[in-house]
């Protein structure tokens, strides 16, 4: 592995996500096609095959529920192909209440581009804010909370996928 620090030309990057005006900067630099792991047991849990269906089913899902969510860096660690991220979540509840769950992102980029995310999140602060507060949308599928967070939890994937190596 890496020395750790040896990524800080993505930290740049990644401070995009310290405000919330440039939060959805960020995500330009996230691949259209990008596969996206949100691991856990939790309602926003599961494998997401495209950015916007990511953005839908995530992070649209806590900014409906609180004035926006910005992430505050607090360590990086990999090179310029692979970088982990550990934040905390910033944003407060449309009820009043803080909603600040760790995050833990392994990405793999190609060239400037993420295109592979395994995402790691605190699972009970973000069941509580989507069980405690109402969020924009209605939930049409007729499954209980419970229910959608068990159809949805993902196992641990493995090691993210590396790229092929020319052989010669």
């Amino acid at each position: 592995m890496a020395e750790a620090g040896t990524c800080e030309t993505r930290r740049p990057l990644f401070e995009l996500l310290e405000e919330l005006d440039t939060v959805d900067e960020f995500f330009e630099h996230v691949a259209d096609d990008v596969e996206w792991t949100l691991v856990g047991r939790h309602p926003l849990a599961g494998k997401f095959n495209d950015k916007r269906e990511f953005l839908d089913g995530t992070l649209e899902q806590i900014r409906s529920r609180s004035g926006g969510l910005r992430f505050n860096l607090k360590q990086m660690y990999g090179t310029d192909a692979e970088v982990i991220v550990v934040m905390e979540g910033v944003a407060t509840a449309n009820d009043g209440e803080p909603y600040d769950p760790f995050y833990l992102w392994l990405c793999r980029f190609e060239g400037d581009v993420i295109v592979e995310v395994q995402a790691y999140v605190d699972t009970l602060i973000v069941t509580d804010i989507i069980h405690r507060v109402p969020g924009a949308d209605k939930d049409t599928s007729g499954l209980t909370a419970a229910e959608q967070a068990e159809a949805r939890k993902t196992r641990v994937p493995g090691p993210l996928r590396r790229p092929a190596r020319p052989r010669g």
